[in-house]
């Protein structure tokens, strides 16, 4: 793709698109560490853990029980 050949507003598009796409890709790499964050503060909170767990799909609750 020659970018220089672009209108305007298809270098916008395009830049819009990157952008996005970027925080695509940010928001899978952070995810799993903030649910981690949530699930501690969750148990420090005094929350009951079947309740955590329900919230799971079974294969998140298959990892966690074999972090513990």
């Amino acid at each position: 793709m020659n970018l220089r050949e672009l209108t305007d507003e298809e270098l916008d598009a395009y830049r819009v698109a990157v952008a996005v796409e970027c925080e695509r890709r940010a928001n899978l790499a952070a995810i799993p560490e903030q649910i981690k964050e949530l699930a501690e503060k969750f148990r420090d909170g005094g929350g009951d853990e079947d309740t955590l767990q329900d919230a799971l799909t079974p294969e998140e609750r298959e990892a966690a029980r074999a972090d513990e």
